[in-house]
């Protein structure tokens, strides 16, 4: 036996409808901002105070991208020597030059072919809780 459903009739709408019925915001999702290709994006916390004169401090987490090339003036994380360090991307003529902060914590590359970049730096993640706060369940909140 089929069951016909009866419709609902249609009721007009008198006056105006609420505006918070006909306004939605969209939504904000810090990984639609941060990231741009979800497979090749590495987050690091920074581990020195070598970029400092680059508002990158010690301990704030560095979102970078492996597809993206350096360009002249982008911050870099590269493989060197067996460490990973991130400096400014300053190529010359016959080297390679990684500045930091100091002339001391630069670093002069002469076979560009000892390098190797693992990635741009797109955006750092600097941490403003104070120790106060990192108690109970914000103990691990950007836990630098």
């Amino acid at each position: 036996m089929l069951r016909i459903k009866k419709q609902a009739t249609k009721r007009d709408v008198l006056g105006f409808r609420l505006p918070m019925l006909t306004h939605e915001e969209p939504t904000l999702d810090i990984t639609d901002i941060t990231i741009i290709d979800a497979d090749n994006t590495f987050f690091m916390r920074m581990g020195s105070e070598a970029m400092t004169g680059y508002q990158i401090g010690e301990d704030h987490v560095l979102v970078i991208d492996r597809t993206l090339t350096p360009v002249t003036g982008s911050i870099v994380v590269f493989f060197h020597e067996g460490y990973f360090y991130t400096r400014e991307y300053r190529p010359e003529k016959n080297k390679l030059v990684l500045k930091a902060n100091t002339p001391a914590e630069s670093i002069i590359i002469e076979d560009i072919q000892s390098w190797t970049c693992f990635g741009v730096v797109t955006l750092t993640l600097n941490p403003v809780i104070q120790p106060q706060h990192r108690v109970g369940r914000y103990s691990f909140v950007c836990a630098c």
